[in-house]
């Protein structure tokens, strides 16, 4: 649909009366603040209030879904159970099921993490071969790096961010690839600054997008959503929100 229609689309949907807004199922992913996470059972963060901010203006009611963990919100949304998902990378796997937005949400560079008993020279690449990374169900970091963990013999998957960082702290896995102020905040909640830190090379910057399940009623929107998106990120928006999501993760429960 052309940018002006959905424009106009959109004017007639603000139009509509509250009680005439239809209610849409989205979904993310549970433990990345903070892009999203689980917050007394409610899913919040940037990608969230985004995805509420931008489906209002088009006369949309979000119910924010979590399913347990970060594959099983993609699996709904490929089962037609999720008409959104707020937040995620775009790889050539992925886009076999799944439109994105243009306009990315926000930059993720990935470094490795690693624990106090693997310590090496600043600016070192670090070796891989045989040594255990440590991985969510549901991970992507890019179409390359996928390739290189599916030739990787030594890759052990768990449901949480959490069991990650405390196997990594406790030296049960030697790297976790994770997003740098994603990993850095979880460090400082679960109090292990001091046992896990980011290695200085990154391995990849991805981007997040707003993803459609292929057929979704949104669809036709998508451009328009796009735009809005870059709107939003050349006005300093994001980089507000952005702030204020890291402070509540922190500071929250």
């Amino acid at each position: 649909m052309p940018l002006n229609l959905s424009l106009l689309l959109l004017g007639l949907l603000l139009a509509l009366p509250a009680s005439a807004a239809k209610t849409l199922v989205a979904c993310g992913h549970p433990m990345y603040p903070p892009l999203s996470w689980a917050e007394r059972g409610e899913l919040t963060g940037i990608a969230p209030h985004l995805a509420r901010r931008l489906l209002g203006e088009f006369g949309y009611r979000l119910d924010m879904r979590i399913f347990g963990n970060w594959e099983r919100c993609q699996l709904a949304a490929r089962q037609g159970k999720v008409d959104l998902i707020v937040a995620a990378y775009k790889t050539r796997r992925r886009e076999q099921d799944f439109l994105f937005s243009d306009t990315p949400i926000i930059a993720d560079p990935v470094v490795l993490f690693t624990h106090a008993g693997h310590a090496m020279p600043s600016g070192k690449a670090p070796e891989l071969g045989g040594r255990t990374l440590g991985l969510l169900f549901g991970d992507s970091f890019g179409d390359e790096f996928d390739r290189l963990m599916a030739r990787h013999p030594h890759v052990e998957r768990v449901s949480t961010g959490e069991q990650n960082f405390h196997k990594l702290a406790q030296g049960r896995i030697d790297y976790m690839p994770i997003g740098l102020t994603t990993g850095r905040l979880q460090a400082r909640k679960l109090s292990l600054t001091e046992r896990v830190f980011p290695l200085d090379q990154v391995l990849t910057v991805e981007r997040y997008h707003l993803s459609l399940p292929r057929g979704s009623v949104l669809a036709p929107l998508l451009p328009a959503l796009s735009e809005r998106l870059r709107q939003l990120t050349e006005d300093k928006y994001i980089s507000h929100i952005t702030r204020y999501y890291e402070r509540r993760y922190l500071d929250g429960p």
